[in-house]
Parts: structure tokens; sequence; C-alpha cells
């Protein structure tokens, strides 16, 4: 049944809010079919990020895949609510879908992050991780951000910043840990060396966490962190944010955990 789109009281409804039930008279691809579509870019994106972040180990790989599904499903649920309410707030004619668009920026910058991050982290170049910590930004507009709030807070105060593999170290306090959260790590002060900077292996470390949410999007990646990876993490004997001493955990963190040998050789599911 087709239906006309002046039958409906808003011209931000996309397919009388039925999509199962009423095709878009225009020929686009009803809203779930977007969904369907993104699930499969995510996926397949997430192939190639695991790739090319040299994921060797089957469950970390899997993991990444199914981040991408996920990732790429809430990034165009994300961008239709943003893309919808600037348009309503601009009083804007609907003229293209707004489900296509978030698609194809979602697809855009995973596919940047999946294959140009890695290479760009792996130079020596403060230029080359300036444009990887654009790509990383990208796809995590939230919390990349209010890390850049907080960087100039730091700064503006004298504490330390650092910037390494295309991302930020920021210290927030004693101690020794570390949270990667889009392309800024919130790094306590026992991890910074005495001159300030961060060493080597912990930024190739938290960057590869950084290369994940370039890949896969911050919404794919840390609610796949939290809920199946860390599931998974825990079934294994591990933590469900780290990797015991035999090499076991989420499994998102074992290819990271090979540049801060702890442990240096990180097992699979099917080993721990």
């Amino acid at each position: 049944m087709i239906v006309s789109a002046s039958a409906t009281a808003s011209t931000l409804l996309y397919a009388l809010d039925a999509p199962a039930n009423y095709v878009d008279p225009s020929g686009r691809p009803v809203f779930l079919v977007v969904l369907l579509v993104a699930a499969l870019v995510g996926t397949i994106l997430g192939a190639v990020g695991a790739v090319g972040n040299r994921v060797k180990i089957w469950d970390e790989f899997l993991l990444w895949v199914i981040g991408g599904a996920i990732g790429g499903v809430l990034a165009v649920l994300g961008w239709t609510g943003i893309i919808y309410g600037v348009w309503a707030l601009f009083e804007l004619d609907v003229s293209v879908p707004a489900a296509t668009v978030g698609l194809i920026l979602f697809a855009t910058a995973a596919l940047l992050g999946a294959v140009a991050s890695p290479l760009l982290d792996n130079t020596n170049s403060p230029v080359a991780w300036l444009f990887s910590f654009f790509m990383k930004w990208v796809q995590s507009p939230l919390l990349t951000t209010v890390g850049l709030v907080a960087t100039l807070i730091v700064a503006i105060r004298g504490g330390k910043v650092d910037f390494r593999r295309g991302m930020l170290f920021i210290a927030v306090g004693p101690g020794g840990g570390v949270l990667t959260l889009g392309a800024v790590a919130w790094t306590q002060s026992g991890r910074f060396n005495p001159d300030g900077t961060v060493p080597g292996n912990l930024a190739r470390h938290e960057s590869t966490h950084s290369r994940t949410v370039a890949a896969i999007g911050e919404l794919g990646f840390y609610f796949t962190y939290v809920t199946i990876g860390a599931i998974w993490g825990s079934a294994q004997g591990g933590s469900w944010n780290n990797l015991n001493a035999a090499g076991c955990g989420n499994p998102f963190e074992k290819t990271a955990h090979t540049f801060t040998g702890d442990p240096a050789i990180p097992r699979s599911t099917s080993d721990c």
C-alpha cells in the first residue's frame, strides 16, 4: 500500500512511522532496510578494521565484527535523530532521508578509520597523528569533544598533556590507571614519564582502542565492550575490562596488551 506523505501531520515522519507496512512513494528505502544495510556495512568494516589493526585472535576478531554491526545500526539511529532535529529546528524541507545520510556518514568515516588510522598512528609523524585524531573525533563526537574540553582545563591548570599515536593523554590524578574515551586517554599521573610524556608502549596500547572506535564508532565499541565483551571476558576467567595473567579476558583487550606485555601473549577463548 502506498500512502502519500501529505497524509501525515508532520513532514518529518518517514513512511508514516511504520516502515514495515509502508513504502516511501519516492522509492527511497524504508528505515528498517537502511538499518539492515548499516549492520552489514558495519560488519564488513569491523572486519576490515580488525585486519588493519593486525588482530590475530579469533574471539577478538569476532568482537570487532559484532561491534561493527552494532555500531552501524546505533550510528544511523543517532545521526537520524540529529539530522531530523536540525531540520526541525531550522524548518528545512526534508528532501533526503535522514537515515540514508546517517549511513553515508558512518560508512565513510568508518572506512577511513579502519584503513587509514592504523597507517597514520604507526608513523612517527605528529602531522599524521593529527589526521588520525580528526578521523577518531568524527567517529566519537561526544566523548572526544568532552575529552578536548577536559584537555583544555588540564592544560590551563598546568597539568600534563601529551599527544601520541593519534590521541591525547591527559593527567587526571594520582595512580596508574588509564581510560580511553574516544581519542582522549584519561591517564593517572603514575603513567607519565618525568618529562611529561607517556611511554611508547602505553601509547600504542591505548591507540589500539581509539582505532577500534575509529572503525566501528563510539557507540558500537563501548556498547559492545561493556556488554558482550565484558560477559565474554568474565566467562574466560578474566576481568570484564582487562586480561588475567594467563592472557584471558575481554577480547577487545587482547591485541592492545601485546604492546604493554601484560601478558605479552593473549589467548583465545578456546585456550582459556
